[in-house]
């Protein structure tokens, strides 16, 4: 994210970033994959019937994006979405386009409820 000293162009930046990222089809259905849970590469390349290689690729730009977080066990890695502006965003985008998100909505909706508790 950005600090208090972070200029009006830094945040543009890391918007503009962001949006970027998202922008990319897989990597926008890796996001909604992970927002609901934690998941290894091996399974998440299954249900997304893509690659582990190119899978690792686009969680790379993800991660570096502070998109994704990353947690190591041992020799494997477990990736999560949980960044609030990228939650807030696939909810507006099922709601625009009227469908179902299934892994954001569940993660949005128990933030909100969260917050207000």
């Amino acid at each position: 994210m950005y600090s208090d000293q972070t200029t009006e162009d830094e945040r543009l930046i890391y918007h503009a970033d962001l949006l970027s990222q998202l922008s990319n089809p897989k990597r926008l259905e890796v996001c909604i994959h992970l927002s609901g849970h934690e998941e290894d590469v091996n399974s998440l390349a299954k249900k997304l019937g893509i690659s582990q290689s190119a899978l690792s690729q686009h969680l790379t730009r993800l991660h570096h994006s502070g998109i994704v977080k990353v947690r190591r066990q041992a020799q494997f890695r477990y990736y999560t979405c949980d960044h609030p502006g990228v939650l807030q965003i696939l909810k507006t985008l099922a709601g625009i386009f009227d469908v179902e998100l299934k892994p954001a909505t569940n993660a949005i909706d128990r933030d909100a409820h969260d917050e207000t508790s």
